[in-house]
């Protein structure tokens, strides 16, 4: 797998009619064919004629014989509903080399609203290919579990990305996205902008309690299949107190705490972030996730100003973290032969392959999924909600909402 995916980088994106030409399960969600376990065994559709665009010629069209139900060969084609092909291998690597999205769309010459689409596109195949990983993968190192500060649209409204990376591998398997309250030295004016928002909005008390016994919810089957092979399952984190509340809160992993089965390794978050160190698997990703992302290098001008905008960048991040990026950087030049995060992560489920190399082509479905983790599901649905912008207009008090529902987005973005 570690020679397949680099050369996938690698090569020009191909216009995806060229690779879809039959449909491989009903778009309609209520027929029988919509799975494609059972559409593979039938022979379901009836073609339907064709039809002509500007950007991609001929289009055939299919027509379900079950439920009268019609589509296309673009219906299942990452480039679905679009009247432009995009480049979506020269953005991921715009994307995972710290440039914002305005810069990108002046470098391909597309609008912000097109940019932002594709980089959706993007994100849900990455989670597409994650869905699969949870759904194959078995366990076979320790983990390590910390939170990543940043903020969203201004340090009024800090949040935290809690992470869970391989000990051994750095391979980043979950992550979840908490809003804060605005904490430590602030000036007097600062301090009266904090109470005029606290007024109309307050990040949760326990919200990354909260959201991590959601995220330890989903990958609690992964680490009791681990701990069931006489060896446990060592846990690393620093201190914080959310950490061990969330465990308690998750009954298969409390019991595994009481027979042993999991370790939890509590650190010091003062301590030497060496490779010795247990926690250096998230330093390590936090670093990268630094360097890599633009909207989170310190003191930067590429905020995020919505949140499940950020999470989508996030899936997309960790797509290309976990496959395409080698575990280690050298000098040298060619790294298609380099091993990746995933391969030390023993991940080699033909599933896997396959979901990779459908990622700049294919378009894929939640209906699909396959381990239905609401940490997947956060993101790919935009459920995460967003905090209200506050501001002071002739000293009246006028909020609203800082992110829309996805149709919204583009002209809030605009205005």
């Amino acid at each position: 797998m570690n020679t397949t995916l680099p050369a996938l980088v690698a090569s020009s994106l191909v216009p995806t009619t060229a690779t879809i030409t039959i449909p491989e399960f009903c778009p309609n969600p209520h027929c029988r064919f919509y799975h494609q376990s059972e559409a593979a065994t039938h022979h379901w559709f009836s073609h339907f004629g064709s039809f002509y665009t500007k950007c991609r010629g001929w289009i055939a069209r299919f027509r379900c014989k079950w439920c009268g139900k019609t589509c296309s060969t673009q219906t299942f084609s990452i480039h679905y509903w679009t009247h432009s092909t995009s480049d979506l291998t020269r953005l991921l690597q715009l994307l995972y080399s710290c440039s914002g999205l305005r810069q990108i769309g002046r470098f391909s010459g597309s609008s912000y609203r097109v940019i932002q689409n594709r980089v959706r596109r993007l994100a849900r195949n990455a989670l597409s290919v994650m869905d699969v990983v949870h759904a194959c993968i078995e366990l076979s190192e320790n983990i390590a579990m910390d939170g990543f500060e940043s903020y969203t649209r201004s340090h009024y409204h800090p949040n935290n990305f809690t992470t869970v990376v391989g000990s051994t591998s750095q391979f980043f398997y979950s992550v979840v996205h908490t809003l804060l309250r605005r904490k430590g030295a602030m000036s007097s004016r600062q301090k009266q902008m904090r109470a005029l928002i606290d007024l109309v909005w307050r990040a949760p008390a326990q919200g990354i309690r909260d959201d991590c016994t959601c995220m330890l919810t989903d990958l609690s089957p992964l680490i009791c299949d681990a701990a069931q092979s006489n060896r446990p399952v060592v846990l690393s984190t620093d201190h914080h107190p959310a950490y061990p509340a969330a465990l308690e809160r998750v009954p298969a992993l409390a019991a595994l705490l009481r027979t042993g089965g999991l370790i939890h390794q509590s650190i010091s978050s003062r301590a030497a972030r060496t490779t010795i160190n247990p926690l250096f698997p998230v330093n390590y990703l936090d670093r990268q996730i630094r360097k890599n992302m633009g909207e989170h290098v310190r003191r930067t001008i590429k905020q995020g100003r919505e949140v499940n905008g950020q999470m989508e960048r996030m899936a997309v991040f960790m797509f290309i973290h976990n496959f395409l990026t080698p575990h280690r950087i050298d000098d040298t030049a060619q790294v298609h032969d380099s091993k990746r995060h995933a391969t030390y992560a023993a991940i080699r489920s033909p599933q896997v392959v396959e979901r990779i190399k459908r990622f700049l082509t294919h378009r894929h479905l939640w209906g699909h999924s396959r381990s239905k983790h609401q940490w997947i599901k956060r993101i790919w649905l935009h459920q995460y909600r967003n905090p209200p912008s506050v501001t002071v207009v002739k000293g009246e008090l006028v909020s609203r909402q800082v992110a829309l529902p996805p149709g919204g987005l583009a002209e809030h973005f605009l205005s």
